[in-house]
């Protein structure tokens, strides 16, 4: 009885190292807070942050790491940013595989020409545009695949 109860025990603790093993190593089919479109990863939950001033945005974004808002990817500080404008854009036309993607307006990395505004994107009809810094919007970092 006791061989049985320590070979469970064995295979039990064996699939569970292979499961932290695989969202270490970002296996696909492998939930780990991320989401992979061609060389960006983005974070699954699209509302981690709330609405923020574009400051603050760019550093919610900077830093994030695994162990936050859902992440089990590895990653660490300053390996996060704001997406670009057009990164924004694209993300607009497939919204597939994320989690509380909301209707409003999200900042961009981007800033406009006259520097006291940045771009934004809204999620719903794709409006593109710019407004201040000053004002709150949502935020989604995207990281660069190395």
């Amino acid at each position: 009885m006791k061989s049985k109860i320590a070979a469970v025990i064995g295979m039990v603790v064996c699939f569970m190292m292979i499961v932290t093993l695989a969202w270490a190593l970002d296996i696909p089919g492998i939930p780990n807070g991320t989401v992979k479109d061609g060389n960006l990863v983005w974070l699954q939950d699209a509302n981690c942050f709330g609405q923020q001033r574009w400051f603050q945005a760019m550093i919610s974004a900077d830093s994030l790491k695994s162990g936050s808002c859902g992440l089990r990817d590895g990653s660490t500080e300053r390996q996060w940013r704001l997406p670009t404008k057009d990164e924004l854009v694209k993300r607009q036309k497939n919204l597939s595989g994320f989690s509380n993607v909301q209707a409003g307006r999200y900042w961009s990395g981007t800033e406009y020409i006259n520097l006291h505004n940045a771009w934004i994107v809204g999620m719903s009809f794709g409006y593109v545009g710019n407004d201040a810094k000053n004002v709150d919007y949502y935020v989604w970092p995207v990281r660069d695949i190395k």
